[in-house]
């Protein structure tokens, strides 16, 4: 009979350490990624930006302007929260609102998200446009 004990016993704690070693990493790595994983954090902000590229003449080209942007540096990422873009053309004037834009790391592309709306002045052969999409890409360089 302790023969089957010393067996028995030795069986269970092989297991037991088995099953041990099988949970403890799991259980110790999923909090470690808690406590030292971290969320982006802006490099920088500004409330309420303001934007005005003029032309070759001195007049606005167009405007830019939105409720903050944030500043990744490590993601080379501008973005824009409700962004508010006015574009003047040679005859109407262009206004576009989003809830959220991004910035091209260059300054030229702005990718504009959610609820675009674009609202266009009339012109000599079209009255007033207005145009709704998901997503929208201006290019700012003329």
């Amino acid at each position: 009979m302790g023969r089957w004990l010393i067996r028995f016993l030795l069986v269970a704690a092989v297991l037991l350490f088995t099953g041990l070693f099988w949970w403890l990493p799991a259980a110790l790595v999923r909090p470690a990624l808690a406590l030292t994983a971290h969320k982006a954090r802006p490099d920088y902000y500004i409330d309420r930006p303001h934007l005005t590229a003029m032309n070759h003449r001195g007049r606005p080209r167009y405007i830019l302007t939105a409720k903050r942007l944030l500043h990744f540096a490590r993601r080379k990422r501008s973005i824009l929260i409700h962004p508010h873009l006015v574009q003047f053309g040679r005859r109407t004037i262009t206004t576009t609102v989003a809830r959220r834009g991004y910035i091209s790391p260059h300054g030229h592309t702005l990718i504009l998200r959610g609820r675009v709306r674009v609202f266009r002045g009339p012109t000599a052969h079209i009255g007033n446009t207005t145009v709704r999409t998901r997503t929208l890409t201006v290019q700012l360089t003329s």
